[in-house]
């Protein structure tokens, strides 16, 4: 079933030449409805960008070790060459 296409029911100006830019919450007014089904090809490449990225790891350069940057180094607590965490003992 097509769908009934209606004139527009918008006020005009009365200052100037054209309909008053507004949008109506009108109920009967037609959706917008695709042409074509989205292939899977189109839509895999629609979602290329959305995936999380990974996460990024540095060498901590008194260590060695790997940690995230801009963190405290968990092993040591070092953040920027000053002592931030006391680190417990494994005894």
């Amino acid at each position: 079933m097509q769908p009934v296409m209606r004139p527009c029911k918008r006020p005009f100006r009365t200052d100037g030449p054209g309909p008053v830019p507004t949008f109506s919450a009108d109920p009967e007014a037609p959706m917008a409805v695709p042409k074509r089904k989205t292939s899977p090809s189109k839509r895999g490449m629609r979602r290329s960008h959305d995936r999380l990225p990974g996460s990024t790891y540095v060498e901590d350069k008194e260590t060695g070790e790997l940690r995230r940057p801009h963190h405290v180094d968990p092993k040591t607590g070092l953040y920027r060459g000053k002592q931030i965490l006391t680190v417990k003992d494994e005894d």
